[in-house]
């Protein structure tokens, strides 16, 4: 093993392992529940997982190849997971019985459209995704996945592009992204100096592509650069939710509604901004009970969105049957959301604003930390501890209040993330900053983490 600062650093295949923790932290205790009623911890309301419709399923017809697609589109990026031993040490592999139970399910219920990429647990997504679907007839499914950001040439690219069509075991992509766009510089290389983005438009004139678009992670110069490219977009993916609608780096609000000026589909990342919209404070929750008694926030969120007419589908990655039962009733069928309860989410998202929550959205575009370091459970369990009101105030009076809220988050601290796993192990060496689409200083967030750890162990 290298040295560096004093710490060991591990090699890529055991980090590995540190892949698939943090997706533990928060979302399973979020969904899972009874039909419809207040949980007894939490004031919460959870879901009604009862009845679910197996043809109520609200469709789109926006595609420009005039494809009738599910409202709601299972996102494989979550997909379950185990772990193994291998020559190299325990690794997380994909859970492929368990997903195999997902994605059956959600065709019997009505969802058509499955988004994969290269990336996503680490190249074994397109597999499985493809193995999975490949018992159904090829005209019941639409798949989409995306060229990575990570190609280190035009011959990468295009080998890239020509193994995916063979990983997912079709003869051609019903929807092709141009990959998390963030970087003017990478677009320009790419896509232009390499010409990837012309090889493309003739993949999709060959027929080997159906439709062609982007999903973005950038500013709004770079949006509205590639927006303008003398390119028909078939489609463009965003990022939208109801607090990113007023408050994301790039408003949601502008982009959908420059997407509408262009009349371009418009697909939807992150409804739930990474699990932060599912759990909401109580003020929140009782603005929403006051107006649906028996909605959840999810379900609030996954309207919200589902609500706009120019939205072609909304992405959802559900590891767990209970999100996958929730969000398909939600959507089968939608009920759109009102003018006045459009205008209560936006105050319910000034309120969110106020709290003291990392931007983490658990996609893991961070991991594995040479390090060890398991960046998004880290950062979700700080999360956690603000939604808990366990985050001890370190300028406040150290009474019993903060007695209690200390142990809370010190205890849970302990009991979720794995020693060899926590912020005490980043080193600042900057590898995850650049990957992370929410633009979060990661090291910055860890280090802080660390030193209110080692404040509360000395009190």
């Amino acid at each position: 093993m290298e040295e560096n600062n004093g710490k060991q650093k591990i090699s890529r295949r055991t980090a590995l392992k540190y892949m698939g923790l943090g997706a533990a932290v928060i979302p399973a205790s979020i969904y899972l529940g009874g039909c419809g009623r207040k949980s007894k911890d939490s004031g919460q309301i959870v879901p009604d997982l009862t009845n679910i419709p197996t043809d109520k399923m609200t469709y789109t017809t926006l595609s420009k190849t005039g494809d009738r697609i599910s409202l709601l589109g299972f996102g494989t990026m979550r997909y379950p997971t185990v772990e193994r031993q291998t020559p190299e040490g325990v690794r997380n592999f994909i859970d492929e019985e368990k997903a195999e139970q997902l994605i059956d399910y959600a065709m019997a219920h009505g969802i058509n459209y499955f988004d994969t990429a290269w990336m996503y647990h680490q190249g074994e997504s397109e597999i499985v995704t493809g193995k999975l679907l490949k018992k159904y007839p090829r005209n019941s499914f639409y798949i989409a996945t995306k060229m990575p950001g990570s190609v280190r040439s035009r011959e990468d690219a295009i080998a890239t592009y020509q193994k995916q069509r063979e990983k997912l075991q079709v003869d051609y992509i019903d929807y092709y992204h141009l990959h998390s766009l963030s970087s003017d510089e990478r677009y320009e290389r790419i896509y232009k100096e390499w010409g990837i983005l012309d090889y493309l438009l003739n993949e999709k004139k060959e027929g080997r592509i159906r439709n062609l678009g982007w999903s973005f992670h950038g500013n709004q110069e770079l949006f509205d650069k590639v927006l303008n490219e003398p390119v028909d977009w078939d489609f463009v993916m965003i990022q939208m939710n109801y607090f990113d609608w007023k408050h994301g780096r790039v408003p949601a609000e502008y982009m959908y509604n420059r997407l509408v000026e262009k009349n371009i589909p418009v697909m939807i990342m992150e409804p739930l901004l990474g699990s932060r919209l599912a759990k909401v404070s109580r003020a929140v929750s009782d603005m929403m009970q006051e107006e649906r008694p028996n909605d959840t926030p999810a379900q609030w969120a996954f309207r919200f969105v589902g609500s706009h007419p120019q939205v072609m589908v909304v992405l959802s990655g559900m590891t767990y049957m209970e999100h996958l039962q929730e969000n398909i009733k939600t959507y089968s069928p939608i009920v759109p959301v009102t003018e006045p309860q459009k205008d209560m989410l936006v105050k319910a998202a000034d309120i969110i604003r106020t709290y003291k929550i990392i931007p983490c959205t658990d996609c893991k575009y961070c991991v594995p930390c040479p390090y060890g370091v398991d960046i998004p459970g880290v950062l979700l369990y700080y999360n956690k501890a603000t939604w808990d009101s366990n985050l001890p105030n370190l300028e406040g009076p150290r009474d019993a209040e903060f007695q209690r809220a200390s142990r809370a988050f010190l205890v849970d601290y302990n009991r979720t993330i794995p020693e060899l796993e926590r912020a005490n192990h980043c080193i600042n060496c900057g590898e995850c900053e650049p990957t992370c689409p929410q633009n979060i200083k990661i090291p910055t967030d860890l280090l802080n983490i660390d030193n209110l750890v080692q404040q509360l162990k000395a009190v």
